[in-house]
């Protein structure tokens, strides 16, 4: 075998290494079915009455939602979580909400549109609350529902 061959399937192994290790990949997240990741519960909901109404999601102490500036909801969102700025997941979101079962700390997450990439990402920190559900809505102005 060349050594041409050898170097150009080493660089290939390293480069798809690499891309499998990269935090900027994220998880497709199934939509209502509790997914752990890292340690982490979190869900992908929010779609139909039925998930908005289902008494399951109200055990998660952190719900981030995504919304417009007249607080609609928005589907499909790219989310990185993070604790002391080191990445725990990333995902991907086919619904409105994700749902979030963590230890106490201090987080922040963003999110990006999947369907707008016009939209710059949005942003927040948080603590999960010592009872009950914190609502984390990250706001895109200017975007239609339903686009």
């Amino acid at each position: 075998m060349k050594l041409s061959h050898l170097l150009a399937g080493a660089a290939l192994a390293a480069s798809l290494a690499a891309a499998l290790a990269s935090p900027a990949m994220a998880d497709r997240l199934p939509m209502d079915r509790p997914i752990t990741i890292n340690g982490i519960t979190t869900v992908c909901t929010g779609i139909g009455e039925d998930a908005q109404t289902d008494p399951r999601w109200k055990a998660y102490p952190i719900r981030v939602e995504f919304s417009n500036d007249a607080a609609q909801y928005l589907a499909g969102a790219h989310v990185v979580l993070k604790k002391a700025g080191t990445e725990l997941l990333s995902i991907d979101c086919s619904g409105a909400w994700v749902l979030f079962q963590l230890p106490d700390g201090k987080y922040s997450v963003t999110a990006s549109l999947i369907d707008h990439k016009d939209q710059p990402p949005r942003s927040a920190s948080f603590s999960p609350p010592a009872s009950g559900q914190k609502r984390v809505v990250l706001e895109f102005k200017g975007v239609n529902p339903n686009e």
